[in-house]
């Protein structure tokens, strides 16, 4: 696709780019070319505003590898190694990569994002489709996901975690703030949030669940050992836990918010090696019966 002076006017450009535009493409140039060109100059942000007002094209550009000071890609990219770029990394389309990721800056797909080894950005994520990695991730700064999540390892967030579909992940989730997931989320071993920790189905995890304010799911919570809350646990369905079930001082354990209570004893049990102190819902059960 070709960008001509018209149709980069009618975007409202910064006058710097504008000036860089005209001295050095005067007569319209191709969109990737373009951009690659930008960033040959140094110039990132202008290369991330084109991708911004200009969107992805339909065809799908293949590298080997590709280690640079910036990634900007206006359509899908696929790589069969791995990908390193040292500031930002910004696709229009997906990016499927065979190898690894390592990113120094933010990160932003507007398709989904498939790594099948390791993801680790220094910044920001930002992903408007779905999250495929094989190994783990890490995140700096927020992790924001607008579908699905999976990961063979664990996920590791310094900052909040938002998610639009399904959060499911082979090892721990660890995360410096809050999480947010519309679905659910399933760990294979411990869930540690600083924050509130808050799904709009269910949680399970094999190992602990920790929260550093309130735990809420629309349906139930389920551990393999403890779940803990320095606020309020609460459960549209059923909180079971094979150890202690512990909020936190003046808060409440709440189960079968979203279930009328005589139907507490099939869909709204509360389960645990002893009763909850502050059980205020939900029907307990003897772990023996449960």
């Amino acid at each position: 696709m070709d960008l001509s002076k018209k149709t980069i006017r009618s975007k409202h450009p910064c006058s710097s780019g504008f000036r860089w535009f005209m001295k050095n493409t005067p007569q319209g140039a191709d969109y990737q070319y373009l951009i690659d060109t930008l960033l040959a100059e140094g110039r990132v942000t202008d290369a991330c505003w084109l991708v911004d007002q200009f969107g992805p094209l339909k065809n799908k550009l293949a590298i080997d590898n590709l280690d640079s000071d910036a990634v900007v890609a206006a359509s899908d990219l696929v790589i069969a190694g791995n990908l390193h770029s040292d500031t930002v990394l910004r696709v229009a389309g997906a990016l499927h990569v065979h190898g690894s990721v390592r990113v120094g800056g933010d990160i932003h797909i507007q398709g989904d994002l498939f790594v099948d080894g390791n993801l680790s950005c220094s910044g920001a994520i930002v992903v408007e489709g779905a999250v495929r990695v094989g190994w783990g991730i890490d995140a700096a700064g927020k992790f924001r996901c607008d579908g699905d999540v999976r990961a063979g390892w664990s996920i590791n967030c310094e900052n909040s975690i938002h998610a639009g579909g399904t959060m499911s992940v082979g090892q721990d989730i660890v995360c410096a703030d809050a999480l947010d997931c519309r679905k659910s989320v399933r760990a294979g071993g411990d869930i540690s949030v600083e924050n509130n920790l808050t799904t709009g189905e269910g949680i399970i995890a094999k190992g602990e669940i920790t929260g550093g304010m309130h735990i809420k799911a629309d349906w139930g919570i389920q551990a393999g050992t403890s779940i803990s809350a320095k606020g309020s646990i609460m459960a549209g369905e059923s909180i079971v836990a094979a150890q202690d079930i512990r909020c936190g001082g003046g808060f409440g354990v709440f189960a079968g918010t979203r279930v009328m209570r005589d139907f507490w004893p099939d869909n709204a049990i509360v389960c645990a090696a002893q009763r909850p102190q502050e059980l205020h819902s939900g029907h307990w059960v003897e772990p023996h019966y449960a």
